[in-house]
């Protein structure tokens, strides 16, 4: 179907800059051109967020963002901030990311996320994608991943990354991807990711796949701990320290749930330090499964109590005899 122009379908009229469609038509989501169409058509100043956010009916977090955006090219004049709040030089993040990058090509650094970067504009923004067909690859697919254009920030944190950390398109767009799949598909979610994983040591696409693998065993392996033990919350920082030491330490599930039920026929709850110290005891002493518990953990002999068993020195002494022994 052609379209032509039909003046008389005009009426009054309000300019568009050219350098949006030149320059920034490429970069801007459908909320940004919405928002940038509504300013330059009311022409106030001071529009509240809340307001153009109704009037549109987009969420108000994007018209924050699409805001920034604007604010960040040559088509606004954004006012000058009080001393408290200094406003950021915009020349800072194009010298930063190259400076950055040639001290990486000698050794490994540790590495800051795009927050800490400084502000990128919507035009180095531009100017970056022009200048690399894998940027502008990397913009594409993470666009496919995400079922959505790139907003603002998530344009920022993959030039950041790409360009700024030197990190390969296949490194970010793998690690997208199970962000995906956890559902956490964010870009900024990733780039902490990659970040942490980078100042771990974690610097390859092999070393990446294997590092997913490993977060994927572990949450299958925290999931089956979770229904085992009828967790209906996610575990706190504590337990989780204690789950992944099981993990590492490779102690059978089988052990782990028979420590479960030992510990709630003992104390009547899920106590992690108390279950923990039976699958030491039972690690320690090399049993792997629930028929090497009840066959060979047995009472030890001693003198002064005629060959029952001496008690724990502790304040669950009593407690800890009976679900060991099956007291």
């Amino acid at each position: 179907m052609n379209l032509s122009v039909h003046i008389s379908g005009f009426g009054q009229m309000f300019g568009v800059p050219n350098a949006v469609v030149d320059q920034y038509l490429k970069l801007a989501t459908p909320s940004q051109l919405k928002v940038l169409l509504y300013l330059l058509r009311s022409n106030r100043p001071n529009l509240a967020h809340d307001e153009i956010a109704k009037a549109l009916g987009i969420p108000e977090e994007l018209v924050e963002e699409a805001v920034l955006f604007w604010s960040q090219t040559t088509l606004f004049t954004v006012e000058e901030q009080s001393a408290e709040q200094p406003q950021k030089n915009a020349e800072q993040p194009t010298a930063r990311p190259a400076a950055e990058k040639q001290s990486r090509g000698s050794q490994p650094h540790l590495l800051q996320t795009s927050k800490k970067c400084g502000e990128m504009s919507p035009l180095e923004i531009s100017t970056a994608l022009e200048a690399s067909e894998d940027l502008k690859d990397l913009f594409r697919m993470s666009e496919q991943q995400l079922g959505r254009p790139l907003r603002h920030i998530e344009q920022k944190s993959l030039v950041w990354m790409h360009d700024g950390n030197n990190i390969g398109s296949e490194i970010i767009l793998t690690v997208l991807l199970y962000c995906k799949s956890i559902d956490k598909c964010s870009v900024n979610y990733a780039e902490s990711i990659i970040t942490q994983w980078w100042n771990e040591g974690i610097h390859t696409l092999t070393q990446v796949n294997d590092a997913i693998n490993d977060m994927e065993y572990r949450r299958s392996f925290t999931g089956h701990i979770q229904k085992a033990f009828e967790m209906h919350r996610k575990p706190t920082t504590k337990q989780q320290e204690f789950i992944d030491m099981w993990q590492d330490k490779k102690i059978p599930m089988e052990l782990i749930v028979y420590a479960y039920e030992k510990t709630v026929e003992s104390t009547g709850k899920l106590v992690f330090e108390y279950l923990n110290s039976i699958l030491t005891r039972w690690t320690e002493a090399g049993y792997r499964t629930r028929v090497d518990v009840d066959t060979k953990d047995t009472p030890p002999s001693s003198k002064k109590t005629g060959g029952k068993p001496s008690t724990p020195q502790s304040e669950n002494g009593d407690a800890y005899q009976s679900f060991i022994y099956n007291e």
